[in-house]
């Protein structure tokens, strides 16, 4: 009886560590970007309430770039709404910038606001695949400062899509 206990158990393991490698690898998209579908909102909406979430959770905004409005203006038609968020203005950037140049693709935060046929979507970069490389030029508090920048993040992200 203990043999076939045993043995389930390490088949539901083995599933579940293939559907997470499958999940995970199987998509590199879902490795390197966290993704969130808003629910209920057009994109507008969306755009205002991501800008109040990530300025009262400590996350500055520092622009909006209107990504649709700039390729209307240079003649591309029927363009989805589409707008990139830079956000995490966070204290000792410019340190921190300066020491990794590299991290110029996490800090500061850019977060894509694009509506296709399923609906508004938020994309961020998962800091995670740039610190496991740029970790080594940067101190621990560096580190942490980072990755609670992007904990923080994804929760506001979370907060938008509700």
């Amino acid at each position: 009886m203990r043999a076939l206990i045993a043995f389930l158990v390490g088949v539901i393991i083995a599933l579940s560590l293939f559907h997470f490698i499958r999940y995970y690898f199987g998509n590199p998209f879902r490795l390197m970007f966290y993704t969130v579908e808003v629910q209920n909102k057009g994109f507008d909406e969306t755009l205002k309430k991501l800008q109040e979430k990530l300025n009262a959770n400590g996350l500055k905004v520092i622009r909006v770039l209107p990504l649709s409005k700039a390729l209307e203006a240079r003649g591309v038609k029927d363009f989805m709404n589409y707008s990139i968020v830079l956000a995490c203005d966070i204290p000792g950037k410019e340190k921190l910038l300066s020491k990794v140049p590299s991290l110029t693709n996490l800090i500061p935060c850019s977060i894509a606001v694009y509506e296709d046929k399923e609906g508004v979507k938020l994309t961020a970069m998962k800091e995670i695949v740039f610190l496991a490389e740029e970790s080594k030029k940067m101190s621990e508090e560096e580190i942490k400062l980072v990755i609670d920048t992007y904990r923080t993040l994804r929760k506001t992200l979370d907060e938008v899509r509700q």
